[in-house]
């Protein structure tokens, strides 16, 4: 990127590129480490308390060239820590990405300072002794929250280049006039509405940045910078330009985008240096003919506009090399368009082009041509001409064949043709030596296209959205193959040989009738996506925990044949990703403990009743999705899932712990109220358990047995354990806890009180509820 890509357009910059627009300095990557001089570690003692303070301010200094440099980006700091400030011949210094709000005064003890970016951070004020450094040439600001700046600015007159684009500003200080040395001034994104007239003093200015601000107007002093190479006023709510811009004799590039032009200002045609003009997303429903006056134009972006046509006038641009038309209404490309042979790159997508001229075929530099919805059936019959095509964009119009001269293009790498009607590929296609994305996805096609297994630089294959039945063993010759889409087919069969390609790693083959996966996919050793979603797989397909490195597996079946369960061999899977939602699962496998990579489980809409405690061992778990299931309650170890930090639990009949206080997705509460309802509810049951053993006689008590669904052993071990009347009480209360034991989770109190009701105990039934009421009023 150029540094004009840099500074106009608002894309921040790093300390090395800055120090690299330093004249003097010589990037070798030389390492700093002269403790003697700049750094004494004996009082560097780190505080765990104060992350600024801990920092090794060593570890971060480096040479460019003769100068000392720091880069203290991205490590998370709210201040700047004091060792940095004895730095004393420090030269370049980036505190860029942290969470800085203020600079300290100390700032002024680095008089040495060049480079001092700043950019990402938090700050509200910039600190005026940062205008008192004597030799401060590059000031990066960007991205704080900087609503205004002193007019003591001013006092930086050797600064150069001064980026303040992403802040809150309204104004830019008159005092900006004075800084004569400054060549770059980028303001973009901003909240300015208008520009100070002192700007016309800045002589040395050639790159002005006012970007995606709230101007309406462009104050005419501007235009008073007679050496200004670049300006950038895209996304502001401009309709017209002073006619003193045309006093902008040298300038190479005006950025007009997103503003509310409805014609080019014809002082825009007097710029005879200008090299790129910029107007997508205006109201332009015409292009006048004076364009032709800008001969040395490289670049011209015209889409999102209300163009109808073109002038023909615009076939005079010799220098043309990028030329930009999507989405407007153009129904014809201009017939001489030959006439620009520098053409490299067409953008003309979205207009309504039923054609395009012969003569295009005669722009044999062009590269890429972008042509996707319109009504285009055919292409040219000399387009095989275009030999220097690398990228051929065709999809959403209205082709039935792919033209044979396609395979002529023996520089082609991007070939997409989605959204047409194809039904076949002509074997030529075969022959694209250096094709690697191929776009073929909405189309007709009944049969696999056998000409692309002969493609065998492919990288990017999507044939999503067909009617394939099959994948033919051809398919193999496919080695390069990194992507492969095969989405919303009618695909039974999961073939072997597509087992064999070595770099395959995704694969979507959801929405389509397989049945099984092969053993062979355990082969993929570079597959790490795989989307098998609404399918109809009968059971889980075991195969795929044995595929080695699968970090991604899509497993819904909204649309699909549900499964009831996940398999335990689940723990020898891989997975960093698991989505099992749409099914019919009861409850997840212990074995899922074993799954250590584990981070993020979507199983929405099943029917999960019970989670297993070994689900609190996923320790890395960070998102879980259970939404639209069953669930009464949590595991009782569930806090121990500390790293979760996305948990849904809506639509499920939650109450231990109730919605409200998990909707929160904090683990502690979660776990704290999940062990008071426990012991709470242990405590209630076996209260209940000393109601029943003076309530029951020994027939009733047999008879609850046989509900309870016991062993007849059991239940002679019992009668035999506790026998005679004596020990009835004991017995009962053994029963009720062979029960507890025997149906684990599912042992509630609410299920107790519900079978004894439907065995027609419905006094011992009443007692059991009234206790149950008494015990929520008291905690109430």
């Amino acid at each position: 990127m150029a540094e004009t890509d840099i500074l106009v357009r608002g894309t921040e910059t790093s300390c090395d590129e800055l120090v690299g627009q330093i004249p003097e300095v010589h990037l070798n990557g030389e390492l700093y480490n002269d403790e003697d001089n700049f750094l004494d570690e004996s009082n560097n003692h780190p505080k765990e308390d104060d992350l600024a303070e801990s920092v090794d301010i060593s570890s971060l200094l480096y040479v460019q060239g003769n100068k000392l440099c720091a880069d203290l980006g991205d490590l998370k700091l709210t201040q700047i820590p004091d060792h940095i400030f004895n730095l004393e011949q420090l030269v370049c210094l980036s505190i860029g990405n942290n969470k800085i709000t203020e600079i300290p005064d100390a700032i002024s003890h680095l008089d040495r300072l060049e480079v001092l970016v700043v950019s990402g951070n938090r700050l509200k004020t910039v600190n005026r002794c940062i205008f008192r450094l004597p030799k401060l040439q590059i000031l990066e600001l960007s991205n704080n929250d900087i609503e205004a700046i002193s007019s003591e600015l001013s006092g930086l007159q050797t600064l150069k280049q001064l980026i303040i684009n992403g802040n809150k500003m309204e104004a830019i200080p008159g005092a900006i006039g004075f800084m004569r040395e400054l060549t770059v001034l980028g303001v973009n994104e901003n909240r300015l509405r208008e520009i100070p007239d002192s700007i016309g003093q800045m002589e040395n200015l050639e790159i002005l940045g006012l970007e995606r601000n709230n101007l309406e107007f462009l104050n005419p002093m501007v235009c008073k910078i007679e050496g200004l190479l670049r300006l950038g006023l895209s996304g502001n709510q401009m309709t017209n330009l002073p006619r003193e811009i045309e006093n902008l004799i040298c300038l190479e590039q005006l950025l007009l985008d997103d503003n509310e032009f409805e014609f080019v200002p014809v002082q825009v045609f007097w710029l005879e240096e200008l090299k790129e003009l910029a107007m997508s997303g205006n109201r332009l429903t015409t292009l006048q003919p004076d364009i032709q006056r800008l001969k040395e134009l490289r670049v011209l972006g015209l889409n999102n506009n209300r163009l109808e046509e073109l002038p023909h006038e615009i076939c005079l641009l010799k220098q043309l090399t990028i030329l930009g038309l999507e989405n407007n209404k153009l129904q014809a490309l201009p017939h001489d368009i030959a006439e620009l042979f520098a053409l490299r790159e067409v953008y003309c997508g979205n207009n309504q082009l039923a054609l395009i001229p012969e003569s295009i075929c005669w722009c044999s530099n062009l590269e890429i041509l972008s042509l996707p919805k319109n009504t285009m059936e055919r292409l040219p019959v000399e387009f095989a001409n275009l030999k220097k095509i690398t990228k051929l964009i065709l999809s959403d119009n209205s082709f039935i064949n792919v033209p044979v001269a396609v395979g002529s293009l023996s520089e082609l790498e991007v070939l997409l043709m989605d959204g047409n009607g194809l039904y076949e590929l002509p074997q030529e296609l075969g022959g694209l030596t250096k094709l690697k994305h191929l776009g073929l996805s909405r189309n007709a096609f009944r049969d696999f296209p056998e000409a692309i297994c002969n493609i065998t630089s492919l990288e990017w294959l999507n044939l999503s959205e067909n009617q394939l039945t099959e994948i033919p063993p051809k398919v193999s010759k496919l080695v390069n193959l990194f992507e492969l889409n095969m989405k919303k087919n009618a695909v039974s069969v999961f073939p072997a040989e597509l087992c064999t390609l070595p770099k395959m790693h995704t694969a979507d083959f959801s929405d389509n009738a397989l049945e099984d996966l092969p053993e062979e996919v355990m082969s993929l050793k570079s597959l790490h996506v795989l989307d098998i979603s609404n399918n109809r797989f009968f059971e889980f397909p075991k195969t795929v925990c044995s595929i080695p490195y699968l970090r991604k597996l899509v497993f819904s079946q909204e649309r699909g044949v549900k499964v009831p369960s996940l398999p335990d061999e689940i723990e020898f899977a891989s997975f960093e990703s698991l989505t099992v939602s749409y099914n019919t699962l009861r409850t997840l496998p212990n074995t899922i403990s074993a799954m250590r990579n584990l981070k993020k489980l979507w199983a929405d809409h099943n029917e999960i009743s019970h989670l297993p405690d070994t689900l609190c061992d996923v320790k890395d778990l960070e998102v879980l999705h259970l939404d639209h299931n069953h669930l009464p309650t949590l595991p009782l170890e569930f806090d121990r899932l500390n790293r979760l930090k996305d948990l849904r639990l809506h639509e499920n009949p939650l109450r231990t712990p109730p919605i409200d206080v998990v909707v929160s997705g904090v683990m502690q509460p979660i776990g704290r109220f999940i062990r008071r309802a426990v012991e709470r509810e242990d405590l209630l049951i076996a209260r209940m358990f000393e109601a029943m053993k003076l309530a029951l006689n020994k027939n009733e008590l047999r008879y609850l047995m046989k509900k309870f669904r016991f062993s007849e052993e059991k239940m002679m071990e019992l009668e035999q354990t506790y026998h005679g009347k004596d020990q009835l009480p004991q017995r009962v209360i053994a029963t009720m806890q062979h029960w507890k034991e025997l149906k684990g989770p599912q042992a509630s109190i609410d299920e107790l009180i519900r079978i004894l009701h439907l065995v027609g105990y419905q006094q011992l039934s009443t007692i059991l509820r009234n206790m149950k009421i008494f015990q929520q009023r008291l905690r109430l």
